[in-house]
């Protein structure tokens, strides 16, 4: 008989503890220092029955975290917004911790059917007597238990290990991948065989990480990789699937032939053979090399290990000099009303690494400008100068209540030594606006959720639709112009009006509302330029019908940026638009990622509060 796994416990997983000091379930770290469980771990621990309704912030729970010597005790509290009594789930945010290692999370019942090959998982609990877990070898069979779009779980007849009171809330991991899949959220105890069979509750499933299962790198992969015929790399595929792999006879694209690989066992020496496929189509040039580096080299050490073989790692594409992000928000000041209304300004340097926080000011609405313009010149003198060639050297993000986004910082003029006044903004720099309503505001759940929704279906598809609200059209008199955005597979949105008239102001709120990704508009009262503008913008587009790609979404700061200072026909006097008057929203789910980890996404209003009167000192820093 094999004798149960005493490996060591991830670096992810936490330990819920009861009163008393017993161990009521466990949990899974992941991004902005939260903590994925279940309810009626939560329960149990704070002895709570079945309580449906989440705690008060005054009942913190004891969690914890993994440490080299052991365990470290911690505290964490619910997350009101996150608590799901009919999924049992709830997430639990930590106070005052230091950012730990989170699992990588990873969707799985797209793949999961009676049709494919049994998925291997295992699962470390936390039963009576064993403090420091168990680890239980199961396989993902299919869709099961008492919830739709749940999984079911056997653990093999010869394991030792069931699945019994202790293993809830712990995370399920993928044993091919490394990634976490989901979390334990029941075991069947009845027949013959108690504890061999538990269920589980898919990431996928749990709303409040919606915006962290976007795989930006795999969804560039598989629009190269869709775009590229079968033939041209037959030759690869045979070298790298081996003996026994199923016919490529139906294969059209190399991605259908990249997704029969992930079901092949690795190679002999450890690497996933649709890696190795990627790498070798990358040696031969039939397809965008830097695309196919980038997918390799960010797939985690589980993945491709670091021992992996030479062609694989090396000459790895060419890095971009170092470049960095400016990240401004501006938060309405509690009382203050136009014409008096002031904010509080805050600003972080994303320098690739690290994100450091500049501090806050509060600032009256004329001083914005001056303000950012300051910022800016501070910024610059810690990222290092950008090769000629290479990438834009700062990115500048601003998170934007809706009454200032339609300022037109594109046009302000920068500070120059000799002149005074240099060249605009929005010549110098990619510049992306967020409303900081849909990102951070209560009562905008459901936009977050369409937002993410909308970036799923475009990874599914492999490019999304454009919506040009027409010129003529007024939001206040067309209702159907709501319904007409709803549709997930568009990805961009191109406004009639200028949201500083009332109707463009609706079209923007429903653009908003509906979860677009990309919302583009022309600042001009002029309906003819506005046509132009919605013709440049269509034209962008129109060579794979009216769509964009993920690349394409991702892009386009940059082409707004070049569509300001390029000189080819028709020169911008001719263009028929200023287009320092474009304004551009954009929120993907990498940056939307990466501002969850500075805390400044969806927080409560209790907690932004209590953020305003603590602001963090000027140069504190916290690691990606």
């Amino acid at each position: 008989m094999v004798p149960p796994s005493l490996d060591l416990t991830p670096a992810w997983q936490v330990r819920i503890v009861a009163h008393g000091g017993t161990i009521a379930g466990g949990g899974v770290l992941v991004p902005g220092n939260q903590i994925l469980t279940c309810v009626h771990v939560v329960n149990a621990a704070l002895d709570r029955g079945d309580s449906p309704s989440p705690p008060g912030g005054e009942s913190p729970l004891r969690v914890d975290l993994p440490h080299e010597t052991g365990f470290r005790p911690a505290d964490a509290r619910v997350v009101t917004a996150a608590w799901n009594p009919e999924r049992d789930t709830t997430l639990l945010a930590l106070d005052s911790a230091p950012a730990h290692t989170t699992a990588r999370l990873d969707p799985c019942m797209a793949d999961t059917s009676p049709a494919n090959t049994p998925r291997p998982v295992r699962v470390r609990g936390y039963p009576r007597g064993t403090p420091e877990g168990l680890t239980a070898s199961a396989r993902v069979v299919g869709v099961g238990g008492d919830r739709a779009h749940r999984a079911q779980l056997d653990i093999s007849t010869d394991d030792p290990v069931r699945f019994e009171a202790g293993f809830s809330g712990c995370g399920v991991v993928d044993t091919e991948r490394g990634s976490v899949v989901g979390i334990l959220v029941s075991a069947r105890y009845g027949g013959s065989e108690p504890g061999h069979v538990g269920i589980m509750e898919p990431v996928e499933m749990v709303e409040s990480l919606s915006h962290h299962l976007y795989d930006r790198e795999l969804e560039a992969l598989r629009s190269v990789l869709s775009a590229l015929r079968f033939d041209a790399v037959r030759d690869v595929y045979h070298a790298v699937a081996g003996r026994g792999a199923s016919t490529p006879a139906g294969f059209a694209t190399a991605w259908e032939a990249f997704l029969q690989l992930r079901q092949l066992a690795p190679t002999p020496d450890g690497l996933p053979r649709e890696v190795s496929f990627v790498a070798g189509i990358a040696r031969t040039g039939v397809a965008n090399t830097a695309t196919l580096r980038s997918y390799i080299d960010s797939r985690p050490a589980p993945e491709v290990p670091p021992h992996a073989p030479a062609p694989v790692r090396e000459a790895p594409a060419p890095s971009p000099q170092p470049s960095g992000t400016l990240i401004v928000t501006a938060e309405p000041v509690p009382g203050r009303t136009a014409p008096g209304a002031r904010h509080l300004l805050t600003h972080w340097v994303d320098d690739g690494e690290t994100l450091t926080n500049g501090g806050s000011v509060e600032i009256g609405q004329t001083q914005l400008r001056e303000s950012v313009l300051d910022l800016i010149g501070r910024v610059e003198e810690r990222i290092p100068v950008s090769q000629a060639g290479s990438s834009t050297a700062l990115r500048l993000d601003f998170v934007l209540p809706f009454t200032l986004l339609t300022r037109g910082i594109a046009e302000w003029r920068l500070p120059a030594p000799l002149t005074g006044e240099g060249e605009r903004i929005g010549a110098s720099y990619d510049l992306v606006l967020h409303s900081r309503e849909r990102l951070c505001n209560r009562g905008w759940e459901r936009a977050r959720h369409k937002l993410a929704e909308r970036w799923h279906t475009l990874g599914e598809n492999g490019s999304g639709r454009v919506y040009h609200v027409p010129v003529e059209s007024e939001a206040a008199a067309d209702p159907g112009m709501q319904d007409s955005m709803c549709d997930p597979a568009i990805i961009a949105c191109v406004l009639g009006r200028s949201p500083s008239q009332r109707e463009g102001a609706l079209q923007l709120g429903c653009a908003l509302q509906t979860g677009m990704p990309a919302i583009a508009w022309l600042d001009s009262d002029d309906p003819q330029e506005t046509r132009n503008f919605q013709e440049d913008f269509a034209r962008l587009a129109s060579s794979a019908g009216n769509t964009l790609t993920g690349e394409n979404v991702l892009e386009l700061p940059h082409w707004v940026r070049k569509c300001r200072t390029r000189d080819d026909s028709p020169p911008q006097r001719d263009r028929g638009y200023d287009p320092y008057s474009v304004h551009l929203i954009l929120d993907d789910m990498v940056h939307i990622r990466r501002l969850s980890r500075i805390g400044i996404l969806a927080l409560p209003k209790r907690a932004r509060r209590e953020r305003s009167a603590a602001v963090p000192p000027s140069g504190s820093t916290a690691p990606h």
